[in-house]
């Protein structure tokens, strides 16, 4: 027998064990191995029965708590009936108890005292009527409120009196206060009760005439983003006279451009801190920096004001080549410095550690800005003193 023969014989066997059969539930059909039973039921069918039985089992469950559920409500309904019945009964035996008790104590005889009665408060008969003043209180702060003490007798001698129309009003001048301070409220005080009275305590008018009040020199430090985070070490001392101007990427020619309106009421004097630089060593030449410079100083010479230079610190990332030309610039720098008038403040040695700069070997880490906060703060209180 061939291959071909055999292969015909499997597969006539093969039809002859495969049946077509279907469900007795939903009447689909399906092709089965073997001659199934009559009552055939599909898979989805026989899942479908079991979910059915489930649900009318749950539904049984739900009835019966129902039912258990009005049981409950009244046994307690019958409960809470007689309960109550019997509270009926305790109060009519009280009540009672306390008429018998009465009886007893208007009789002088023995009285009867049941579990239940309480003690009442024997209230006032028609005849007694409570008197009571509900503004006592009142009348009492009044009078505390009239009672001066010691500490206030002693701050009223430290006051100028000033007679003005009918009462008296008093101005407290403190060992703090300015004499500008005194003299608008003097002023203040003549224009409201339009007199036109000279109020200055005696011995105060000449001395407010010929009194100047002198402003603190005003520091201002300017710079690249170097400066982020060092505005505390350095106005610490003197917050409000002290600034701290941060430009992040700026060049020397953005600080030439923007200092102006950053000194824009200054004052008289004022103290500058320059720290710019390093964002031009890393695109312009030595000569163009130079230019820079000198263009920045023909600015700084028409304000008047202290100037002082700060050196250029190192960049790590850059490597020797990039280091050695900001050595060169410092170098130049200090020599110009000093042929303008101009101050200048070096960094180089204090700043060798690569832990003082952050990753990218550009910026300063937290330890380095603690660093050159620090240093620029000193800085400013020799250039103050």
């Amino acid at each position: 027998m061939t291959d071909s023969e055999v292969a015909v014989g499997v597969t006539h066997v093969a039809d002859d064990t495969m049946k077509m059969t279907g469900c007795g539930s939903c009447g689909m059909y399906m092709i089965l191995e073997g001659a199934p039973g009559k009552s055939f039921v599909c898979m989805k069918c026989h899942l479908i029965e079991l979910m059915e039985e489930k649900i009318r089992g749950l539904e049984m469950q739900v009835e019966s708590l129902v039912e258990f559920r009005k049981g409950f409500e009244q046994i307690m309904e019958q409960r809470h009936e007689v309960s109550e019945g019997k509270s009926s009964d305790l109060q009519m035996e009280a009540g009672l108890g306390n008429s018998e008790g009465r009886l007893g104590e208007e009789s002088g005889q023995w009285k009867h005292v049941t579990k239940r009665t309480r003690q009442r408060k024997r209230r006032a008969s028609e005849g007694e009527i409570e008197l009571q003043n509900r503004f006592a209180e009142l009348e009492k702060e009044e009078g505390a409120q009239q009672v001066v003490t010691e500490g206030d007798r002693a701050r009223k001698k430290r006051r100028a009196v000033s007679p003005i129309g009918k009462g008296e009003e008093l101005m407290e001048i403190t060992p703090n206060m300015s004499p500008r301070r005194i003299q608008d409220g003097l002023k203040r005080i003549t224009r409201e009760n339009g007199n036109g009275k000279n109020l200055q305590p005696e011995g105060t008018g000449d001395r407010l005439e010929n009194s100047t009040v002198t402003r603190k020199r005003q520091v201002y430090v300017i710079g690249d983003s170097l400066l982020r985070r060092i505005d505390r070490p350095v106005t610490r001392a003197d917050p409000e006279n002290r600034r701290v101007c941060c430009l992040p990427g700026a060049k020397i020619r953005d600080v030439d451009l923007r200092l102006k309106r950053i000194l824009k009421g200054a004052g008289k004097n004022p103290l500058i801190i320059l720290h710019v630089g390093t964002n031009d060593t890393a695109r312009f030449s030595l000569e163009s920096i130079k230019g820079d410079y000198a263009r920045l100083g023909r600015t700084l010479k028409e304000i008047e004001a202290q100037v002082i230079f700060s050196g250029i610190l190192p960049v790590p990332r850059e490597g020797q080549q990039r280091c050695d030309k900001i050595m060169t610039i410092n170098r130049w720098l200090r020599q110009w410095c000093y042929k303008e008038g101009f101050g200048m403040y070096g960094h180089w040695e204090a700043f060798m550690d690569r832990g003082q700069f952050s990753r990218d070997g550009l910026h300063l880490s937290r330890e380095g800005n603690r660093l050159l906060g620090w240093r620029l703060a000193q800085l400013i209180k020799r250039a103050l003193n």
